[in-house]
């Protein structure tokens, strides 16, 4: 039963490392112009 749990806690704090580096890599970056247009006109994509 401790096995388990430290098992299953392990392989959330990998996942959950593996996740946080992911998103700081895989990152894109909005132009400011973008997002303003974006607000005004709800129907901008």
């Amino acid at each position: 039963m401790v096995d388990a749990i430290i098992l299953m806690g392990g392989m959330g704090l990998a996942i959950s490392i593996i996740l946080a580096v992911a998103s700081k890599v895989f990152y894109v970056y909005v132009d400011p112009k973008i997002l303003s247009i974006e607000e005004e006109l709800p129907g901008a994509n």
